[in-house]
């Protein structure tokens, strides 16, 4: 399995280690750092390969009070690490960087692929050492009177120039459905094939937000018209995947009537 270490993802499957108790052993902080890490790996691992990355609920991004400002209302994420982000509260107003704006607007003048420039929003998972305690034991090359004693697990909020694409909704399993039935042998073929690497940057983007042109460059002028969340990849929850089969299952007929 992937291990991790600070927060952070070591590239490539590795075989768990866990703590072997018995009557007499001396526990100090490796064995408890061991401990903590073999439970977030496990489940980090089960989210990143099984439920996958994208926004679970909420985390809404809105134009705030001025322009060049968005606002991320409370919500869940799972980066492309299988980390859980929590945005547990309405962010107060962030200012897209002016750096970023102008680096949009280079990059759409150069290739015009796209009708407008765009920053993309997005959600970083982000730890904070917090709560210093003093540390009671040392040795002769640790001096420290204290040390954090707790790791917030928070989030940041960052910008990217150029427009996310749109999610790609067509099947990349070849033949799953022949005949009315599903392909078994294709599915088998499908998950037979390398496990996916951690990607280098596990943050999600949240939306493109279009930029409009002025006298001094480009901005975002604080349009809702111009936030654009479709582009956010998504979980699929066992509750959206019910629903999806329920409308499925109903043929496209309301609720009710066959």
């Amino acid at each position: 399995m992937t291990t991790y270490a600070a927060g952070r993802m070591q590239a490539g499957l590795r075989a768990p280690v866990r703590n072997r108790y018995f009557y007499g052993k001396l526990l100090d902080a490796y064995h408890f750092q061991l401990e903590t890490d073999y439970a977030n790996s496990k489940r980090w691992l089960i989210n990143r390969l099984v439920l996958g990355y994208g926004v679970v609920c909420g985390l809404d991004v809105r134009a705030g009070p001025k322009p060049n400002q968005v606002r991320i209302m409370p919500g869940v994420a799972i980066d492309k690490h299988g980390r859980e982000v929590i945005v547990d509260r309405p962010t107060d107003p962030i200012t897209i960087p002016d750096h970023v704006l102008r680096d949009a607007a280079d990059a759409y003048e150069q290739s015009q692929d796209d009708d407008a420039p765009c920053v993309q929003v997005l959600l970083c998972y982000h730890e904070c050492e917090t709560d210093p305690v003093p540390v009671l034991a040392g040795d002769c090359h640790d001096g420290e009177a204290c040390a954090p004693g707790t790791i917030r697990e928070r989030y940041r909020i960052s910008f990217k120039e150029g427009c996310a694409p749109p999610i790609d909704r067509d099947c990349v399993i070849p033949q799953v459905i022949s005949g009315g039935r599903i392909n078994y042998p294709a599915l088998a073929i499908w998950v037979s094939d390398d496990c996916p690497e951690p990607p280098a940057d596990p943050c999600i983007t949240l939306a493109n937000v279009r930029l409009s042109e002025a006298d001094d460059g480009y901005h975002h002028k604080g349009r809702p018209e111009d936030i654009d969340i479709t582009v956010r990849p998504i979980v699929y929850s066992n509750d959206l995947l019910f629903e999806l089969l329920k409308e499925a299952m109903s043929g496209g007929h309301p609720r009710g009537r066959k």
